[in-house]
């Protein structure tokens, strides 16, 4: 059928009428049967960017034709073979491109709709396609072009900040020119512009959500850069206090997030100063002093953790992580970071979730696990709401809303899938709405001997240390106990059981062997117990000097002497005698989760207190074992839950994670890089809580690819795929 077409370009015209281009653009949107040949679609495609980039008059009176030309491009996109797609692509980005590296095009901000092609058919395309223009723009012997075009982008988001596509294209630009180490441009480009952007925020009118994103980036990137706090030190009162009168809860979250980063900027840039010039510091910002003081930082502000730009000019490089693969965020559902963190910690160990999503994507429990995290593997969304999981997962004791102890959440997790892990009932026919049913049966560990002189028959236990009870709250003798504990030692009993009964175990447990001798007699006993945890508390210490995860694991097995209200009851005396205690470890865990008692029970004020020492966080640590287990007693660190706060009844968890070698914050829905030394430059009030070391002989291997699934783990991470993408094209809308 042949269709009237319009010319695009006029001769000697240089402003495109808008009735032109949408002439053009009409007939192919109205009869979508009509498709050009490929040299003339692409010319065509090229022709728009040109128009586009022309265009003159208001943003309003932009609107139809902006449509017009969105479905123009979507239509094209979806409608042609990849090559031809691909062809596409590249010429409406190097012709983008062509416009805003020059300085004097003066292209109009609409030509930023041309980014819809990236978004329509692969997400993660604006990441590949910034890399590839960088890449080209390489070639040039000055980085001239990537300088304008950068102050271009930031010129059309002050201008223009309701277009839908130019943020997320200017993030994965800077997120490029970072990996690239191209951190001069980025500070001078941004600290010119940061002033205007930031003035963006005064109204709610201009206030969106994208344009905040990229703002709050630049800031923290600028943390340290004094220009660039003078830039913005004019705007700060008036954006506070706006960002306060309004009641919205996004708001509210840019008010909380502002306030960390300019005070984090305030207290930087007054760090390196003294006397008079401090005095003339704070007396200039006196004004902005003032209005951060009515609001207070909160407590989970991870913003001292985000790299910082620093000019290669100063032989300081930034350290900023490339990432290579997208990680996802974990909705928080009302106070259940205390969940989203442990299940971050837990899917790096891919040991554990790719047995979950393989193996047990039927067994009752094991199920709700499995989807979430396999929809954590292959998910196309930046962040899932893990509803499903959260309602069987949280024990019937937690109250809904309310802060709870991630460390207890993990042990009721681990006794709820070893009691379910051989269940004969399948999750599609398991009744969720009946209590849960938690296996107590013990199994005992190997036999052993023990004892010696006059001693009867060796007795041998086994203690589970599970993760049932918060460290500040278990006080019971044993191996898993305060380090010096009260009470006395209770006798050794003979019941026996096995180790290896679960998977739980066969990655989290192993085997503490603790020999008690008298002192008067010289008789002694042994026991073995099953742990799956290490709790390590603080000794009292002078000097004020620093602690390390080796000392406190050093300081644990220490020998210890049993004397006073903590005499061992002799079984050759019949009587409390004063002994040593001593511990080592038998069969060692895969996996080593160690707790850091940070709370302690003030007797005076009656109350839970938080401890905030100083701390340096091993990355290896090596247990002491027998020698049968030399080879396999030295752990790496990989992910550590750290608790955001000062007290025990207040404050919020997020974890840092190792994977692929890469370091993220996994805090709720929002994940970001950072970097090994990431957990050693931590605020006194954010403390690791939950370290999680891996076994140096435990190659711990990638997530299981999409091929090798179940068919119903493949329905589930497609099922999850494509609601999301049907929820990303109904609310893109424009405001």
């Amino acid at each position: 059928m042949a269709v009237k077409k319009h010319p695009l370009v006029r001769e000697n015209q240089e402003e495109v009428n808008l009735t032109t281009l949408v002439e053009y653009i009409q007939p192919i949107v109205d009869k979508p049967v009509f498709l050009p040949p490929p040299n003339e679609l692409i010319q065509s495609c090229e022709n728009v960017v040109q128009c586009l980039s022309r265009l003159t008059g208001t943003e309003q009176e932009l609107w139809k034709c902006l449509r017009s030309i969105e479905k123009f491009l979507v239509f094209v996109i979806s409608n042609v073979d990849c090559k031809l797609r691909n062809d596409i692509i590249t010429t409406i980005i190097d012709k983008f491109y062509s416009y805003i590296s020059d300085p004097n095009s003066n292209a109009c901000p609409a030509t930023s709709v041309v980014l819809i092609v990236m978004d329509a058919p692969e997400p993660r395309a604006t990441l590949s396609s910034a890399r590839w223009v960088i890449q080209q723009s390489k070639k040039s012997p000055s980085d001239d072009g990537l300088r304008s075009a950068l102050s271009c982008l930031f010129r059309w988001l002050s201008e223009s900040y309701t277009l839908p596509y130019l943020s997320n294209w200017i993030l994965c630009f800077i997120k490029v020119l970072e990996e690239n180490e191209m951190y001069d441009i980025l500070i001078e480009e941004s600290v010119k512009n940061i002033g205007n952007l930031f003035s963006v925020l005064i109204s709610p009118a201009t206030r969106k959500q994208p344009v905040a994103d990229v703002i709050l980036h630049l800031l923290i990137s600028l943390r340290e850069s004094p220009e660039a706090f003078d830039q913005i030190s004019k705007h700060i009162g008036e954006i506070l206090e706006s960002l306060a009168a309004d009641s919205r809860q996004w708001s509210r979250q840019l008010l909380g997030s502002l306030v960390d980063i300019l005070t984090s900027m305030i207290n930087y840039n007054m760090q390196s100063l003294k006397g008079v010039q401090l005095y003339m510091f704070r007396d200039k910002y006196s004004y902005v002093i003032k209005h951060l003081e009515r609001h207070m930082v909160t407590n989970d502000s991870t913003v001292i953790m985000d790299p910082i730009w620093k000019s290669r000019k100063t032989g300081q490089p930034a350290k900023v992580d490339i990432v290579t693969s997208p990680k996802v965020g974990l909705q928080n559902l009302g106070n259940t970071c205390y969940i989203n963190s442990v299940m971050q910690a837990l899917f790096l160990i891919h040991q554990f979730s790719n047995y979950a999503v393989l193996k047990m994507y039927e067994k009752p429990y094991w199920a709700k696990m499995s989807a979430l995290f396999v929809t954590m593997m292959h998910t196309v969304a930046p962040c899932i709401k893990p509803t499903t999981f959260v309602s069987v997962a949280k024990p019937d004791f937690f109250v809904p809303k309310q802060q709870h102890d991630c460390f207890e959440f993990l042990g009721y997790l681990f006794e709820l899938l070893k009691s379910y892990e051989n269940s004969t009932v399948t999750d599609a026919d398991f009744a969720y709405n009946t209590p849960v049913v938690l296996n107590s049966s013990r199994t005992s560990v190997t036999d052993g001997k023990s004892g010696h002189g006059k001693s009867n028959e060796p007795k041998v236990s086994e203690k589970p240390c599970t993760s049932s009870q918060t460290p500040e709250s278990s006080n019971a003798a044993g191996p898993c106990s305060l380090k010096r504990h009260t009470g006395a030692e209770s006798n050794i009993t003979t019941k026996r059981r096995r180790f290896n009964d679960s998977f739980i175990n066969s990655v989290f447990a192993g085997v503490f062997l603790t020999r008690i001798t008298c002192i008067h007699c010289g008789s002694s006993s042994r026991s073995r117990d099953v742990c799956r945890d290490l709790q390590l508390a603080f000794p009292e210490k002078s000097g004020g000097n620093q602690y390390t995860i080796q000392g406190l694991i050093d300081f644990y097995f220490s020998n210890e002497i049993l004397t006073g209200e903590n005499k061992y009851q002799c079984h050759e005396c019949n009587i409390l005698r004063d002994a040593e205690k001593c511990v080592t470890i038998e069969s060692t865990p895969k996996i080593l989760i160690i707790i850091l008692k940070t709370f302690k029970y003030d007797t005076k004020l009656r109350v839970q207190t938080k401890l905030m020492h100083s701390v340096m966080y091993n990355t290896s640590v090596t247990l002491p074992t027998l020698r049968s287990q030399t080879d396999k007693n030295i752990y790496n660190l990989f992910a550590a839950v750290i608790h955001a706060g000062t007290t025990m009844n207040a404050g919020h968890y997020y974890t840092l994670g190792k994977d692929n070698n890469d370091w993220y914050i996994f805090d709720d829905s929002r994940v970001k890089a950072t970097d090994e030394t990431g957990i050693n430059r931590l605020d006194r009030s954010h403390t690791p809580y939950m370290l999680f070391y891996r076994r140096n002989d435990v190659v711990e291997g990638s997530i299981a690819a999409f091929a090798t699934l179940p068919k119903q783990m493949q329905k589930t991470v497609m099922s999850y795929n494509k609601a999301h993408l049907e929820l990303r094209k109904t609310t893109k809308t424009r405001p």
